[in-house]
């Protein structure tokens, strides 16, 4: 299944603004429409995301309430709205109808390809149907009871023979980044599908031994599981079982590595998509090479954390600029390596000697850079405030370099 969320992670949606419907983002994509007609409904079946030009034409207010008042009636999963000379903006009155209707509305200002939009889209749920191994999985069930009320969730739980009061953690084991398959779709579905063939190896006779159910998923990028227990001390258990099951893959592996993170623990099965989310932006962070270990829980991450719950990483841009960017471009026109010489000296506390020891470089050279530093930013690097909010610009230089 693929979600109106999942699309802000393709290439093609890089410069798309997301301005209304957020409670939305879940509702699933069965296919592109692009409008080319006043009305939408006797084309649609339900599920389409929905593609719209106003870069010559231009759109009034009640022309695009009325497309969200028929997405919403026909079930529609989203809408793109290209903007362009006669079309600049969303109206206020248009946002509050998507929300209201919680449609996801997307918007981008100039032109836009259709026609990639469309081949991304539809490649996405291509590959993702590809990896399904029946038309819904019980995982997938459980993963999308969003959508149900609480009483339709706890029927579903009780199907299952899984109590809803139970603990709930989500695991997900994933494979380093090769970019020569990951260019390669196919080769990286027919990978992931031979991994999770020697995963379950070893993970059918755990939930065999434990006599419970194994509720996994396969898609392009991991392995995921939901594990589940009377309490947390046995929810502990099973996943350090997991962990040992990583341990023994990684060793079989000479190629690549094989993380395994978690979620953190809950104890309500309302949150579960919540949860693998958690569990995928901590795989993120592993694959990065942002933490030494293969192993890694949310709850571990420290403030990474914070990154996790900004909805608008160009805020986020906008910070990381603010207090590195001028040492950045500084870098790029010589060889001064300021930003490799703040950082170390704001990991090791101020020190200078061992600062200058591990650049290998000598005091006298440091002492050059940290006020070279200090008059580029016009900051004091040793005010507390200050190295704190460098310490943050560092973390999301981290997740977004400088390209």
């Amino acid at each position: 299944m693929v979600t109106c969320n999942q699309l802000m992670g393709l290439d093609i949606f890089r410069n798309v603004r997301l301005v209304a419907g957020r409670k939305g983002l879940n509702r699933a994509i069965s296919w592109v429409y692009a409008k080319h007609t006043k009305t939408i409904t006797p084309w649609v079946q339900g599920g389409e995301f929905l593609l719209v030009s106003g870069y010559e034409h231009e759109f009034d207010e009640a022309e695009l309430l009325q497309l969200v008042e028929e997405a919403f009636m026909n079930d529609l999963s989203g809408i793109l709205v290209e903007g362009g000379i006669n079309f600049k903006g969303i109206s206020e009155n248009v946002v509050n109808k998507a929300n209201e209707k919680e449609i996801p509305l997307f918007f981008v200002k100039g032109v836009i390809s259709f026609l990639d939009v469309t081949r991304e889209i539809s490649d996405f749920i291509l590959e993702n149907r590809y990896l399904t191994k029946k038309n819904t999985s019980i995982l997938d069930q459980v993963l999308n009871s969003s959508s149900l009320s609480h009483e339709e969730k706890r029927q579903l739980f009780y199907s299952l023979g899984i109590p809803v009061n139970s603990y709930f953690l989500l695991g997900v084991f994933s494979i380093s980044e090769n970019q020569q398959i990951n260019d390669q779709t196919m080769e990286r579905a027919d990978m992931m599908i031979g991994f999770s063939r020697k995963l379950q190896k070893h993970t059918g006779a755990l939930f065999d031994k434990l006599k419970l159910k194994e509720l996994c998923k396969v898609n392009l990028e991991s392995v995921d599981y939901l594990i589940y227990a009377d309490n947390e001390e046995n929810l502990m258990e099973i996943a350090d079982s997991l962990k040992k099951i990583n341990a023994s893959l990684n060793l079989e592996q000479d190629d690549c590595d094989i993380f395994l993170t978690f979620s953190s623990v809950m104890n309500d099965g309302m949150n579960i998509l919540s949860g693998l989310n958690e569990a995928y932006f901590t795989r993120t962070l592993l694959r990065k090479k942002l933490f030494p270990e293969m192993v890694k829980s949310f709850s571990d991450i420290g403030s990474y954390r914070m990154m996790f719950y900004v909805e608008d990483n160009r805020k986020m841009v906008l910070l990381r600029n603010q207090y590195l960017k001028k040492l950045y471009e500084t870098d790029l026109e010589g060889s001064s390596q300021l930003l490799e010489t703040l950082r170390e000296y704001l990991i090791q506390g101020g020190n200078i000697l061992q600062t200058s020891k591990n650049l290998f470089i000598h005091r006298n050279t440091l002492q050059y850079r940290l006020e070279k530093i200090e008059a580029i930013t016009m900051m004091d690097i040793n005010e507390f405030n200050i190295k704190r909010d460098f310490f943050n610009a560092f973390m999301i230089l981290d997740m977004f370099p400088f390209e």
